[in-house]
């Protein structure tokens, strides 16, 4: 999460953005099927970070933390409710 923070802090320097984007890999064998299967079964996580307010170090730590655990809309673990995305 820490190194996170550092890049998404960064990127508005050369992006002149300050709503920046950081696609993870993620591993994308979840279901039981497909665990013998050669091949790459890979999503990408899509985190984003919202800068505009010059949010502090802690706040940009706690909304790496509560957006990255959030379920994704494809994640088989999703809760039943809407999304927010």
């Amino acid at each position: 999460m820490v190194l996170l923070a550092a890049f998404q802090v960064l990127l508005p320097n050369y992006s002149g953005s300050e709503d920046v984007v950081v696609g993870s890999p993620i591993a994308g064998r979840t279901r039981r099927d497909v665990e013998d299967l050669v091949g790459f079964f890979v999503n990408t996580l899509v985190l984003r970070g919202d800068l505009s307010d010059d949010p502090t170090p802690a706040a940009l730590l706690g909304s790496n933390r509560e957006g990255s655990w959030r379920p994704s809309s494809t994640s088989p673990c999703r809760s039943s409710g809407s999304s927010t995305h």
